[in-house]
């Protein structure tokens, strides 16, 4: 444990920093006299252009335009002014006039050229159009799949701090599921686990990686079900991928926040963003991030700290290279012993309730990334990407965990020490290349590529020796127990001879093509796919062996352009996933195989600036393992099978300038279809709820004495949850439920927000039924109550 530094000195840097945005700029504006300059930055072909910057000649006040192209200039000198509009290599410039308190509108048209509008477009309405690491080319609107792009304007609006604070909102059928979240992310989509990818690469780990703070986050894309474009070897209900900050040159815009909120959370954040030489050819992004925060739950804590810089480097108008680097670090209390337990049923306990104790050192877990990526444009129409990643993720630490099975009818239990040490790492590569090409007049869009990744796995979970005496859990007393109450660990082995047991080692490669060709005028397309995949494990359950498997999953797809802003589509894709164990006649298990059928309808409203759908899926999973019986232990069948189908809803757009909405919809029915054991069929998927809907509503005034002033409302709703792991029961006995209000106010370059959670203080929560894992016992998360956080941002 001494080996981790504290988080403290890195906070420091990060607010001493922060101190001096926030107090040292606003004094220079101060003295300036209350002048305005507003206006509206377009293209020559009518876009909005999200991003531009504003600047005065011989002046240091500089702005960007929002999502509408609008900008807002305040307290600006008197006199003759020359306002400059600059995007990227395209500069407009215009004189002005200004009196004292006065207020003057200056607008732009900026042209560009053709390949440029294209990335106005994604600037100005990046929720419809995905990120390159998604390999499409096209809008949302046209792809055949349910996809749904998370931009971090969104996140921030909801203060929604990392992976694991719920993000999953925002898309239709996904659940967060509150276990180990200051640890790993656990997501649920369609009733499945959701595999984890960075830059549209798979690092999903048995237990990890850390999951990610948006400190380097620059949006977030889930796909659901299989994506065959993608990987072949993923979760069958979908992937959710992590888009990381990248150096944006011209376009940069600099951003320090402060953050306070409910149950002592500070947290300060920096983001630059600019040139590294003269020519713009060089250009560099740091983003740092400092946390510490309590919780509603007892002697339960976390401090982080992320460092995350990253290069670009143009060496022409053809190729490009990018090199980024996180350093992301969180030690915390109490993350594994949030569960409570209880006799008579969920809730009965105050939701504080807590196993810990204050003497339980942190548990640190240190996670490095690194990622490359070189882009080259062969030709307008044909491009190539290799991308390159490595993820270290160790954990070091300790639990106060309630003894198995010992919590009696009067409340009594004994406690155990747990440790819990472990280590993922994951080594991924890809190459692939897209482009288009013409056979008489139907147009081929084409993707191929390369995929690979080697993951290591390991983890020591041993519970030492039980402690002295009773917990109570109707009566806890806690700060009694000393250093000498708890059993000592035996660090001095290695961590892999420790872990033997959970040693897992894999890795793959996958080869895949795809062809989608556009007849009738670009009315209609059809997409044929194909993906080769080859694994090969070694795990304990092999008996150190390795064990071989490799699949091909096909991919179709039909587009109907019904008008230019209507399509509908339909879908049918499979994936494979590895799987480990030993079968009864003693071969290694197969892999698990996923099929997807999809249909859907798509339609964009207000010039393109709102994306909604309607998708309805039919999922079947087989092979799923199962015990072979109590009288043949440690041997399994492949006899599951599982099946999720559904119908989902997702709207997500800018209605106005003044007023964006996002709201969802997923009736999920997610359940064991097969089972070696009757008993077992008709049980719902543990990551399932049959209806979730969610909405997050904001409007904010562009014009008059309020402009800038903004409010916020949502809501969460999951009905009909199952529990984790799931049992005989077939709902958790509460729907979880909760409304969120905020309210904020943007003007120039200042930001200040609030949001309050969870209004209604409803006592939410996750948990497990008696019999799951083979307790006696329930057992629950309770979620944090009623609670706020205030967030002071300034842009430069």
């Amino acid at each position: 444990m001494n080996r981790y530094k504290p988080v403290w000195y890195s906070l420091h840097m990060v607010l001493f920093a922060l101190y001096t945005c926030l107090i040292v700029f606003p004094t220079e504006a101060v003295a300036q006299n209350s002048n305005e300059i507003a206006g509206r930055v377009l293209s020559n072909n009518g876009t909005a252009m999200a991003g531009v910057a504003i600047s005065i000649a011989n002046n240091a006040q500089k702005t960007v335009t929002d999502e509408d192209g609008r900008y807002t200039l305040e307290n600006v000198p008197s006199g003759n002014l020359e306002i400059i509009a600059t995007y990227r290599k395209n500069k407009s410039q215009k004189t002005v006039s200004i009196q004292n308190g006065t207020k003057v509108t200056v607008d732009f048209v900026l042209e560009i050229s053709s390949d440029e509008i294209e990335s106005v477009i994604v600037s100005a309405n990046r929720r419809n159009v995905p990120s390159s690491t998604l390999r499409l080319s096209e809008n949302l609107l046209v792809t055949p799949q349910n996809i749904v792009v998370i931009d971090k304007n969104l996140l921030n609006d909801q203060m929604i701090f990392s992976t694991a604070e719920g993000f999953t909102r925002n898309v239709s059928g996904a659940r967060t599921i509150y276990h180990q979240e200051e640890a790993s992310a656990g997501i649920a989509v369609r009733g499945y686990s959701a595999s984890n990818l960075r830059n549209g690469m798979d690092v999903s780990g048995s237990f990890g990686p850390l999951r990610e703070d948006m400190a380097f986050v620059d949006r977030i894309e889930f796909v659901k079900g299989p994506a065959g474009f993608m990987m072949g070897n993923t979760q069958p209900g979908g992937f959710y991928n992590i888009v990381t900050k990248k150096p944006k040159g011209e376009d940069a815009v600099n951003t320090a926040r402060l953050s306070l909120g409910s149950f002592g959370l500070y947290r300060a954040e920096v983001d630059v963003d600019g040139k590294l030489s003269q020519d713009g050819k060089l250009l560099g992004r740091l983003s740092l991030m400092g946390t510490k925060k309590g919780s509603h739950v007892m002697h339960a804590s976390n401090e982080q700290f992320v460092i995350n810089p990253s290069i670009k480097y143009v060496h022409s108008e053809k190729t490009d290279f990018t090199a980024e680097y996180i350093l992301s670090q969180n030690a915390f209390t109490g993350g594994f012993s949030k569960y409570a337990y209880g006799i008579k049923g969920f809730k009965e306990l105050p939701r504080e309730f807590s196993f810990s104790d204050p003497i339980i050192d942190p548990t640190v877990v240190r996670e490095h990334n690194v990622f490359g990526t070189v882009n080259h444009y062969f030709s307008d129409n044909w491009m190539m990407t290799g991308q390159f990643g490595y993820i270290n993720s160790q954990m070091q630490g300790e639990s106060l965990y309630a003894t198995f099975n010992t919590l009696d009818s009067l409340g009594n239990t004994k406690r155990n020490l747990a440790i819990g040490d472990a280590m993922n790492t994951s080594t991924v590569g890809q190459v692939f290349m897209k482009g288009k090409f013409n056979l008489g007049e139907v147009q081929n869009n084409v993707l191929f590529g390369l995929d690979m990744g080697t993951k290591s796995y390991v983890a020591d979970w041993t519970n030492l020796d039980t402690l002295p005496g009773v917990f109570n859990i109707y009566n806890p007393v806690y700060g009694q127990l000393r250093k000498s109450d708890l059993p000592t660990y035996d660090r001095s082995r290695s961590l892999r001879e420790r872990g033997a047991q959970y040693l897992t080692e894999y890795s793959y490669y996958s080869l895949h093509f795809q062809d989608e060709a556009h007849f009738l005028d670009d009315k209609l397309r059809i997409g044929a796919g194909l993906r080769y995949t080859s694994t090969t494990r070694t795990s304990a359950a092999s008996n150190g062996a390795r064990v071989h498997n490799s699949a091909l999953t096909p991919r179709f797809s039909v587009t109907g352009l019904i008008t230019p802003t209507f399509t509908a589509f339909a879908l049918y894709d499979q994936t494979f996933q590895e799987q480990t164990g030993t079968q009864v006649n003693g071969n290694p298990v197969d892999p698990s195989r996923g099929t997807s059928k999809e249909l859907g309808l798509k339609k964009t409203w207000f010039n393109g600036n709102l994306l909604a759908g309607i998708t309805a899926y039919h999922l079947v999973r087989t092979n799923i393992t199962t015990t072979a019986g109590p009288d043949r232990p440690g041997l399994v069948e492949q006899s599951g099978e599982a099946t999720s189908k559904g119908i989902e809803v997702d709207i997500n757009g800018r209605i106005s300038p003044s007023f964006n909405v996002m709201f969802n919809y997923a009736y999920t029915d997610a359940k064991i279809s097969k089972d070696n054991n009757p008993a077992r069929v008709g049980m719902m998927l543990y990551g399932n709820a049959e209806h979730i809907t969610n909405a997050w509503l904001n409007y904010r005034m562009t014009r008059g004495a309020l402009e800038g002033l903004g409010f916020s409302a949502g809501y969460e709703l999951q009905a009909n949850r199952a529990a984790w792991p799931s049992t005989v029961e077939k709902y958790l006995p509460d729907n979880l439920f909760s409304v969120d209000l905020g309210a904020s106010y943007k003007r120039d370059n200042y930001n200040i927000a609030l949001v309050v959670n969870n209004v209604m203080d409803r006592y939410n929560y996750t948990g497990f039924y008696p019999g799951a894992w083979g307790y006696s016992h329930y057992g629950w998360r309770a979620l944090p109550p009623r609670g706020f956080r205030l967030t002071l941002g300034y842009t430069f």
